[in-house]
């Protein structure tokens, strides 16, 4: 296990195969390493055409017709969004990710890999939102990386969710554990995707 010195362009990353890189080395690094992982996707597409994004389906229904809930208000997925909205639904995504990093028993009864997707998801949302940050409002470099990652990162928290939900409907103590954190991470998800879904209408 190694340890980077935080600055502007790395941070400490207590993984076992983590190397200080760049932004944009870190987003392809933590893609290829999700990727890789043996939990099954759920289907999630978003696609980027000119003047936005249109066609955004997570499990099955347009995210655009969704409502989150941003600053404590319930907010469409289909505003036109700003900077600093995008860069506050990415740090509410950052906080509700930390506290879902927490029921690490709980994710382990959903799958043995379910708890280092969930680290995976943290750390791209973390980097995601650093390169945002540092665009000091204009547009990114690797803008399209960034919406390729967020859409990623909805897919592998999808099947996490997908296999809490098949839990959840079973009866027991394991089910009794999981279905809070079923409730939990369905609008997490919807969050994910609609900043995957923002990033396009800003910037593609």
């Amino acid at each position: 296990m190694c340890s980077a010195a935080q600055s502007t362009s790395t941070y400490a990353l207590s993984t076992p195969d983590f190397v200080p890189v760049s932004p944009e080395g870190r987003l392809s690094e933590r893609h290829n390493r999700m990727s890789n992982n043996p939990e099954p996707s759920s289907q999630v597409h978003i696609d980027s055409v000119t003047g936005g994004i249109h066609g955004s389906i997570i499990t099955g229904r347009d995210i655009s017709d969704a409502t989150i809930t941003l600053g404590g208000q319930p907010t469409p997925a289909s505003k036109e969004p700003t900077v600093d909205d995008l860069k506050q639904l990415l740090v509410e995504v950052h906080t509700e990710l930390a506290v879902l990093l927490t029921q690490q028993d709980t994710l382990k009864q959903i799958s043995p890999a379910a708890p280092f997707t969930a680290q995976g998801a943290a750390q791209t949302v973390k980097v995601v939102t650093e390169t945002v940050d540092q665009s000091t409002g204009q547009k990114p470099q690797d803008a399209q990386s960034l919406h390729t990652h967020l859409t990623q990162t909805t897919s592998l928290l999808s099947s996490i969710l997908d296999g809490a939900k098949t839990l959840a409907q079973k009866t027991g103590d394991v089910a009794s554990a999981v279905k809070p954190l079923a409730e939990q991470l369905g609008p997490l998800v919807e969050k994910v995707a609609v900043a995957a879904l923002w990033v396009g209408k800003l910037w593609l």
